[in-house]
């Protein structure tokens, strides 16, 4: 499986579109040449570009400077990153968010279409139908106050019971406020909770109000923060922890006199990037793999000069920190994160020191692949995503080295690179603030990613001993099991359609609210197939939405498969009961459409090899209508048992 890559570039190449820059250029001097010569095939060094820029201006800078209408078309055109239109709102002045926000989504492959609602118009816009935003059509809906969204509503500051049963009313608005925002924006709705400013905390003298004051704000924000499990399509992000990374939360007096500036530049750019991690999830492109070094990564020296005996690791610090950063790769294996070792060792050894030594936290079983050798890691991280059957720009690689991160953002860029700092003690934290494993929701088959992936070579040991295809495809004794969505299983269909990408036969996303929304008015009948066999479940492999036309006809509005289960036919067994359930239920026909995507060209053919009838094409030939009269059709696939009958799909 190729997902789509994110535009996470290496150093700036020259090319025919692109004019090298002078000696010395820092990132945002490279940016600027590149965007004058109209980006060409230097393009693909921009996410990279960005990803250098430390300081919060230039970032801002940066993302003004690729904003614009003609650097936007510009940056479309190389089919590098995929559109995702935002809509924000706020309480607050926040015109620097949408620059900063566009640099970071950038840097992970996403060119927003930010939309910014005027100063202050968070309730109005919402409430009046949300005039200035609802043709965005925005995926996402993100919304920053301040403290001025509560307090304004309260006549006397210093009258604490009214502010208290303010904070205690403010949740219950935010929920409808937000549910409203669902109903005419669509999209994910992301919340955040509210910063208490010392202005509105220090006007108090007594100390008994204060406490008052805090609890009641906190209780306040604790509610907001459980809006997060109460709404579905939902996400509630924290203002501590984005004020914990950003090292300040409120900008400067001046400024908030001046310009209605509540926030610093460095909160905002928090907000930004964790808002892209939001995003980023939302598409589907949360990494899944992190691939570790071992010496002086996992274990403190080197295995091959020190000896097993020698390493620190466990006990006091410095072994102490190896070990938290071991603590933490299992904490997010058991979460479904995959585990690799790509590590400049003689294999024996590597292996042996993993097995036995005393302190180790990850053992032998914690990793799907090994590679302890003496190629060049990005060699290793290739074959690493071909053995795992996952994209390069699913991967994180850890590496105390900074001439090995050097290497591999030089030459396998899609790679996301942790920057390490020098003292092993920040590792861990150091990993775990990237986000890049951070999902919309977890489910069940994300815990169980491992085992799954455990169960795939297996079945490929089965594929390569086996005389034949049909040999191999008869003797994995697969299972088909229709399910109709329900709530245990529409958080992981929501997820297939988010994230699926090769086989998408018309790219149409369905967040899980969509899904939620469709089956209550009628307008959608969903289903998930799920695929056993003799080495294991391999969890639910494809969503179907499915319709019904003014004919009588039923329709595939969208059918996503798992690339775990490609080429066993599984495809065709689906649609042969789909065909079979509406000729049952005395449907007209079936009809079906496939739209031609970045990633899906493979399967154009796909609806015509099951005895469609292809219909009018749409004028630009990216999307095609079929039709099948539920006549001739094909046989089922005959080593793929079906548990339910025939009559396992049905539309309302």
């Amino acid at each position: 499986m190729q997902p789509d890559s994110p535009a996470i570039a290496a150093p700036l190449m020259n090319g025919p579109g692109a004019l090298p820059p002078g000696p010395g250029a820092s990132p945002l001097q490279q940016l600027r040449t590149l965007a004058r010569s109209g980006f060409g095939d230097g393009a693909s060094a921009v996410a990279g570009l960005l990803a250098q820029l430390d300081d919060v201006l230039d970032l801002e800078a940066a993302g003004s400077l690729l904003s614009g209408t003609r650097r936007r078309a510009q940056l479309a055109d190389t089919g590098l990153f995929t559109a995702q239109p935002i809509a924000l709102l706020g309480s607050c002045t926040l015109d620097t968010l949408p620059p900063l926000l566009t640099a970071t989504m950038l840097q992970a492959g996403i060119q927003p279409e930010i939309r910014l609602a005027g100063f202050n118009q968070w309730r109005f816009e919402v409430l009046s139908g949300a005039p200035d935003l609802k043709d965005l059509q925005p995926r996402v809906v993100a919304c920053l106050l301040d403290d001025g969204a509560v307090f304004g509503e309260i006549a006397d500051p210093l009258d604490i019971e009214a502010v208290e049963a303010r904070c205690a009313a403010f949740p219950a608005e935010l929920r409808q406020w937000t549910q409203a925002a669902q109903d005419v924006l669509g999209g994910l709705v992301v919340l955040c909770t509210l910063p208490l400013s010392p202005l509105r905390r220090d006007r108090l003298v007594d100390y008994r109000s204060k406490a008052r004051l805090e609890a009641s704000w906190q209780r306040m924000n604790a509610a907001v923060l459980d809006l997060a499990t109460e709404l579905a399509g939902t996400v509630v992000l924290s203002d501590a922890a984005l004020a914990a990374r950003a090292g300040t939360v409120f900008g400067s007096h001046r400024m908030r006199h001046a310009a209605a500036h509540s926030y610093a530049p460095e909160f905002l750019r928090a907000y930004a990037q964790e808002l892209t991690r939001v995003a980023r999830a939302d598409l589907g492109r949360a990494a899944k793999c992190l691939v570790l070094d071992l010496d002086n990564t996992l274990w403190g020296g080197v295995v091959g000069d020190d000896g097993i005996g020698g390493l620190r690791l466990g006990g006091a610090y410095p072994g102490s920190a190896y070990q938290e950063l071991q603590t933490l790769a299992r904490d997010l294996e058991k979460q479904g994160v995959m585990l690799a070792v790509a590590s400049k060792n003689d294999d024996d050894i590597a292996r042996e020191a993993i097995a036995t030594h005393p302190d180790m936290v990850l053992r032998p079983g914690s990793f799907l692949a090994v590679r302890a050798n003496w190629q060049p890691k990005p060699d290793n991280v290739r074959e690493l995503a071909a053995e795992l059957n996952i994209g390069a720009d699913a991967m994180v690689f850890v590496d105390d080295n900074p001439v090995e991160r050097g290497l591999m953002r030089e030459m396998l860029p899609q790679v996301a690179t942790v920057e390490l700092p020098a003292d092993p003690a920040g590792y861990a934290s150091c990993l775990a603030e990237q986000g890049h494993f951070n999902l919309l929701k977890l489910t069940g088959e994300d815990r169980e990613r491992t085992k799954l992936y455990r169960e795939r070579s297996r079945r490929a040991e089965l594929q390569s001993t086996s005389g034949s295809l049909e040999e191999y495809l008869a003797a994995l004794d697969s299972r088909l099991t229709i399910e109709p969505a329900d709530a245990l299983n529409t958080p992981r269909i929501a997820q297939l359609f988010g994230k699926t990408n090769q086989f998408n036969l018309t790219g149409v996303r369905y967040p899980e609210e969509d899904i939620a929304q469709r089956i209550a008015d009628g307008t959608g009948t969903f289903f998930a197939a799920r695929l056993t066999d003799r080495f294991g479940d391999n969890g639910l492999i494809a969503a179907i939405a499915l319709g019904a036309a003014a004919d009588g006809a039923w329709s595939i509005d969208n059918f996503v498969l798992s690339c775990r289960v490609f080429s066993r036919n599984v495809e065709d067994a689906i649609v042969g009961l789909i065909l079979r359930s509406a000729r049952e239920h005395s449907a007209a026909a079936v009809t079906a459409r496939y739209t031609r995507t970045a990633k899906n060209a493979k399967f154009a053919g796909f609806y015509p090899a099951q005895g469609f009838v292809p219909g009018a094409a749409d004028d630009d030939g990216t999307s095609t209508g079929f039709r099948h009269d539920l006549t001739n059709m094909s046989d089922l696939p005959g080593w793929i048992r079906v548990v339910n009958d025939e009559g396992a799909f049905h539309v309302r």
